[in-house]
């Protein structure tokens, strides 16, 4: 008998899950006390006129105010911008902040609140060597009302203790990690996803996929991760070709938000265990190929070049996956589990590999950049993972 591992489950998310379910937003700041908000978005999502819905919805309910709006946010969660948003906040005098958007959005709102619950003015203050470890017990409650609503389903950042930040001078994507990061309440609305074009759907998708697989895969998973894990892979591998054919398709669109949520719950509890993303950081960092793409690419590949992470995961895997596990060898399930995301990505119209080419010196730089990715320096991958993912990665 194995005496099951001790674990810590800390989530601090209340989640509400369906469409027209935005239109709660400001009682949930009135609750939380909030009389100024700070609404943070990027120029995207207001020209999709998703802003201007949001704001007529605090029209009509007169409390709380919107002191603001800022949409600024790049495609990356960038060190210089999250400052600049910051001091908006503070010159603003909000007291409440609401991120509308993608995950760079969203780790960006994380980043401010992060600054001014611990009041700073520059985040690299709080991420040396561009990792911030403020887990438990370390991390302390900031003190900062948050409401997040996420526009894609992929990252799962509204409800994840994780903030990706990309570090513009370094060109480095460092992690930011406190409790006290979720927001207070995550609204997943879809009617706010049905206008992400399919490419950009299958992109965040597997996103969401990745973030399942390394839990699942992590030496640290457990059983509440392999439940959250198992359920999000069903639902994606079933949910997003539909998605993708049909965005107009709201069970489709919602199933996919909560299995984005689902799958950042366990990729955030399962530790630092991540080789899929150790690479995809590295790749989006250096040559700013989009983090969803990333993912998309790299989860088979890191299969096959990385079969040894996976060994002790191969029945969940296939339970996940679907497909029986009785009389296979461990490799032959990885192989299989392998086929199955290549069957996925032609289910979506994606590519296995990026289109650009490394030549000599770009493939030393990205040797060197997946190596002391802050992922890398925690869980090191083999010289000859990195070297072979990269070469099989690329066209």
């Amino acid at each position: 008998m194995t005496t099951p591992k001790y674990f810590l489950w800390d989530y601090k998310s209340t989640v509400e899950a369906g469409s027209g379910c935005r239109t709660f937003i400001p009682q949930r700041f009135v609750d939380m006390g909030c009389k100024r908000i700070g609404l943070i978005t990027d120029k995207g999502i207001v020209n999709a006129g998703i802003i201007d819905d949001i704001l007529t919805i605090f029209e009509l309910q007169a409390h709380p105010k919107i002191a603001g709006v800022y949409d600024e946010i790049e495609p990356d969660a960038v060190n210089t911008r999250i400052n600049d948003c910051a001091r908006w906040c503070r010159e603003l005098a909000v007291d409440g902040l609401l991120a509308i958007g993608g995950g760079s959005v969203l780790d960006s709102v994380k980043g401010v609140k992060a600054m001014l619950g611990m009041g700073i003015t520059d985040i690299i203050e709080i991420m040396p060597g561009n990792i911030g470890p403020y887990m438990h017990p370390m991390g302390k409650p900031l003190n900062f009302p948050h409401i997040a609503v996420p526009t894609t389903a992929g990252t799962g950042s509204e409800s994840s203790p994780i903030a990706v930040i990309y570090n513009a001078e370094a060109k480095i994507k460092g992690d930011l990690l406190h409790p006290y990061l979720p927001a207070d309440y995550a609204f997943l609305d879809p009617d706010y996803t049905v206008g992400l074009p399919p490419k950009m759907t299958a992109f965040t998708g597997f996103d969401a996929l990745s973030h399942a697989v390394e839990a699942i895969s992590s030496p640290a998973a457990n059983c509440m991760i392999d439940a959250l894990a198992i359920q999000a892979i069903k639902l994606i591998t079933k949910f997003l070709p539909i998605a993708v054919a049909d965005g107009q398709n709201l069970e489709a669109r919602t199933k996919m938000l909560v299995a984005s949520n689902m799958a950042i719950m366990a990729f955030s509890m399962s530790g630092l265990f991540y080789p899929i993303h150790n690479v995809a950081h590295a790749v989006g960092g250096q040559l700013r190929v989009p983090h969803g793409e990333a993912n998309a690419v790299l989860i088979p590949i890191l299969m096959d070049k990385f079969p040894k992470h996976y060994l002790n995961c191969v029945e969940v895997l296939a339970d996940a996956f679907g497909f029986p596990s009785q009389g296979k060898t461990a490799e032959e399930i990885i192989a299989q589990t392998a086929a199955r995301v290549r069957e996925l990505q032609k289910e979506c119209g994606l590519n296995d590999k990026f289109d650009q080419s490394l030549d000599d010196g770009t493939a030393e730089l990205m040797y060197w950049a997946v190596k002391f990715d802050p992922s890398g320096l925690f869980y090191p991958l083999p010289d000859d993972v990195i070297r072979g993912s990269l070469k099989a990665a690329f066209a």
